[in-house]
């Protein structure tokens, strides 16, 4: 089996590894797309320290069960999978009330040591970790239901009618998820603040709404912030009515100077938002599968396995504004841009600058 190893800042390699063997409960998922994350470029770069030497990353992924351990009766082989990353404790008070995004024990596929991520041939998690992705949706957007799912959980943190309507500010996949979630939420006013152009363009091709970072807004009666810089929590404060809440999602910086004025005299809400629950995701993965709305304008490349460096060092250097790359071992070899992918048939076992993770 191929996968690619994170060796450090600046330093990717693919390499040839043993398939990892079965526990009970597990199941091995042949992946077939895993997303570039913006956390894994900036782990890749060194912006963050969340990623460490040896590490497999890949935590946007979908894939088909080929294999399952001893005890697992479903999925079943051959099942097309989304795969929640999200390993925690299972017996802590947050994860016994439906919270276990706040398990202190909680670690990600792809974003620790010990859970090798998707950029494989394969890999392998718990069976309840694979959820059944069934709808006439392409496979390959399954991969865009982990940041779907992060947006998802900012928004259904927010509290009211939103006759005023939410604001979203940053249009990479997490906000482009923010600002669908509202939309499936009935807010009838949902705008995406955006200072790339194609960004935006994306956005439109999306059916949403987008503005120019700065432009002239009436006040909203929310915001859920997916930068996390200094100007975009300014402008969720900012564009908020009086009372209005500011859900933030983004880790873009670690501190933000904040300016108490607009909080403390508008008796603004800030409340962090952090990953999402089981049923987040389950609900966001069923949402996606369903093609209710075409979301491949988002999908902007696709490489193999040797093409997933040459793809990481296009972020970090700026010359890649793909809103979102896909890695798909079934691709032809040479590292170039894959083909698009067909509409996913189901049975197919051998198919191959925010951050929430």
């Amino acid at each position: 089996m191929r996968q690619l190893v994170f060796g450090g800042p600046g330093k990717l390699v693919v390499e040839d590894a043993e398939p990892a063997r079965l526990r009970p409960a597990d199941v091995r998922v042949a992946t077939h797309s895993a997303g570039i994350c913006g956390s894994d470029v900036h782990g890749f770069t060194g912006a963050n320290a969340r990623r460490v030497a040896g590490m497999v990353m890949g935590h946007e992924a979908v894939g088909t069960v080929v294999e399952r351990g001893p005890g697992v009766d479903a999925p079943a082989l051959g099942q097309p999978v989304v795969v929640n990353p999200a390993v925690t404790c299972g017996s802590c008070e947050f994860c016994l009330s439906g919270q276990d995004n706040r398990c202190l024990d909680r670690r990600l596929h792809g974003c620790a040591l010990e859970l090798p991520g998707a950029f494989a041939e394969s890999f392998v998690v718990a069976a309840a970790n694979a959820v059944p992705f069934e709808g006439p949706a392409p496979l390959e957007w399954g991969a865009l239901v982990e940041p779907f799912a992060v947006g998802h959980h900012g928004v259904a943190l927010l509290e009211g009618a939103f006759e005023r309507g939410v604001l979203v500010l940053g249009g990479g996949p997490i906000g482009l998820g923010a600002a669908l979630a509202a939309r499936r939420r009935g807010v009838e006013r949902v705008v995406l603040s955006e200072p790339i152009e194609h960004r935006r363009q994306v956005a439109t091709a999306l059916g949403i709404e987008s503005v120019e970072a700065g432009a002239r807004l009436e006040p909203f009666d929310a915001a859920v912030e997916c930068v996390a810089i200094k100007a975009t929590l300014e402008a969720a404060l900012r564009l908020t009515r009086p009372g209005g809440q500011v859900a933030f999602v983004g880790m873009g910086e670690l501190e933000i100077p904040l300016a108490v004025e607009p909080l403390v005299v508008g008796e603004r809400v800030i409340r962090g938002s952090f990953n999402y629950t089981r049923e987040d995701f389950a609900a966001t993965a069923a949402w996606v599968a369903s093609k209710e709305v075409d979301l491949s304008p988002m999908i902007e490349a696709r490489v193999d396995l040797d093409g997933l460096v040459p793809a990481f060092r296009a972020y970090a250097d700026g010359t890649s504004q793909a809103v979102k790359t896909l890695f798909q071992p079934g691709g032809n070899g040479t590292g170039a841009d894959l083909q698009e992918s067909p509409e996913r048939s189901g049975t197919d076992p051998t198919a191959g600058g925010e951050s929430n993770a």
